[in-house]
C-alpha cells in the first residue's frame, strides 16, 4: 500500500509519539474517572448528612434532646459550612430563643454568619441575631448584623432598623425606614403591621 507524503509524516509522527498519546489518554480518562468518583462521594456524603439531620429532628420531636444535641455538634465541627448545618442550627437557636436562652440562640446563629457558604441562610441569622441583639438592648450589634446582610432594600433589614433608629430615640430615622420599608414590602399584612408602627410614632 503505498502512502502521500502527509500520510507517510503522520505515521512517523505517530510511531515517534505513541507513547506520550497513550499516556494522554491515560490522564484524561483518569480525570473524568475521579471527577465523576468525586460528584458520586459528594452527593453520597450529603444524603448521608440529610439523613443525620432527619434523625436528629425526629429524636427532638421524640423528647431525646442529648441525642439531638449531639448530632448538632457534630455537624457542626464536621461539616460547619453544610446547608443542613445551617438548618439545624437555626432550628437549634428557636428552641433556645423559645426558652428564653438568648445568648445561646445567638451561639447557633452566629455558627451560621461564620461558617455557612449560603447567602440566604446567612441573612436570616444575621436579622434574626440583630432582632435578639435589639431585645437584649445591643443596639450597635444589632445594626453590625443589620450591615452583614449587605442589603439597603429589603423591607425585612429596613423595618428591623426602623425598630433600632426608635429604640435608640431617633424617630426621624424610625419613620425614613419604616417608609422604605413599606415601599419594597410586597406581603400585605406585614405592612399594615409597619404601617401601625409608623402611626403610633408620628
Amino acid at each position: 500500500m503505498q502512502f502521500s507524503d502527509d500520510e507517510e509524516k503522520l505515521l512517523s509522527w505517530l510511531k515517534a509519539n505513541y507513547l506520550n498519546l497513550i499516556f494522554g489518554l491515560v490522564i484524561g480518562a483518569s480525570i473524568v474517572l475521579g471527577y465523576n468518583y468525586f460528584q458520586s462521594s459528594a452527593l453520597a456524603q450529603q444524603h448521608e448528612i440529610s439523613l443525620i439531620y432527619q434523625k436528629s429532628i425526629k429524636n427532638y420531636k421524640n423528647g431525646e434532646f442529648d441525642i439531638f444535641m449531639e448530632n448538632v455538634e457534630n455537624l457542626k465541627a464536621k461539616h460547619p459550612s453544610n446547608v443542613y448545618t445551617a438548618m439545624i442550627n437555626l432550628y437549634t437557636s428557636k428552641y433556645y430563643h423559645d426558652k428564653d436562652m438568648l445568648d445561646e440562640a445567638k451561639k447557633y446563629l452566629s455558627h451560621i454568619v461564620d461558617n455557612s457558604d449560603s447567602d440566604q441562610f446567612k441573612f436570616i441569622a444575621n436579622t434574626r441575631l440583630a432582632r435578639i441583639n435589639l431585645s437584649q438592648k445591643k443596639y450597635e450589634e444589632a445594626l453590625r448584623n443589620l450591615a452583614n446582610t449587605n442589603t439597603t432594600n429589603n423591607p425585612i433589614v429596613l423595618d428591623i432598623m426602623g425598630d433600632v433608629m426608635l429604640a435608640t430615640g431617633n424617630k426621624i430615622e424610625a419613620i425614613k425606614n419604616y417608609e422604605l420599608a413599606i415601599r419594597f414590602e410586597t406581603i400585605p399584612n406585614k405592612s399594615k403591621l409597619i404601617e401601625s408602627k409608623l402611626s403610633t410614632i408620628r
